[in-house]
């Protein structure tokens, strides 16, 4: 798919373009000047990031620095962010059904000891579509406590993880959920990075909402009007 089209002005669809330099053109209807090279890689990184094509990956195609692609697919998933919570707000649609998730890597899921590492996650269904809701950090002051030793306080952490698989918010209208497709389709996709800070979770979670929720094609034309947007 090409987002960039040389011939149109990317900011008001205008075809009356002419040069400038070399690489930049100026609309004779927005008066808008760009560089068609910058635009022409911005496409391509998101091309590449709406098909989870890595950084390094990208970065090793256009022959740009690692650092820049980085960088670049962080601005994607904030930009998303705010376009995700946008639309949830915009729609205003009560939700159907729902689902208390928590998320941890594989390599430390089944071990108890790292219970109080896991990032809590609400599933919510409007109008067929996944809206996710980080909750409260319950565990941090566990974590930072010096005197927390959690071969200590396995027995604690046992009977804890027991409660919380008893009395999670749960409710499904059908056995076949959404929600639960999209907790998998998440894990799938996490165990793709080698560790994500807590930190930084909300961008990576909102980035697969949004891709779980758009076929690719309809992530890229809405990416790239968001990026466009953030040029004007």
């Amino acid at each position: 798919m090409n987002l960039f089209n040389a011939k149109i002005c990317p900011f008001c669809s205008g075809k009356k373009l002419y040069s400038v330099s070399k690489t930049s053109l100026k609309c004779a209807t927005c008066n808008k000047k760009y560089s068609t090279k910058k635009l022409e890689i911005d496409a391509t990184c998101i091309e590449f990031f709406c098909n989870d094509m890595s950084a390094n990956c990208c970065a090793h195609s256009l022959h740009v620095n690692y650092k820049t692609i980085q960088n670049r697919y962080m601005d994607f998933r904030k930009l998303i962010l705010l376009h995700v919570e946008n639309e949830y707000k915009l729609k205003n649609t009560s939700f159907t059904e729902y689902d208390e998730y928590y998320f941890l890597p594989k390599n430390k899921r089944g071990k108890v000891k790292y219970l109080f590492e896991s990032i809590g996650i609400l599933g919510l269904l409007y109008a067929d579509t996944v809206y996710t809701i980080l909750l409260p950090d319950q565990f941090s002051h566990l974590r930072q406590e010096a005197l927390y030793d959690p071969d200590i306080n396995f027995a604690y952490l046992k009977e804890y993880s027991k409660f919380l698989n008893r009395y999670k918010i749960v409710h499904f209208e059908k056995f076949d959920s959404k929600i639960i497709r999209f907790w998998v389709f998440l894990e799938e996709k996490l165990a793709h990075f080698k560790g994500i800070d807590r930190e930084n979770f909300a961008f990576y979670l909102k980035e697969y909402e949004f891709k779980f929720n758009h076929t690719v094609e309809e992530q890229q034309n809405i990416l790239w009007k968001l990026w466009i947007d953030t040029k004007q």
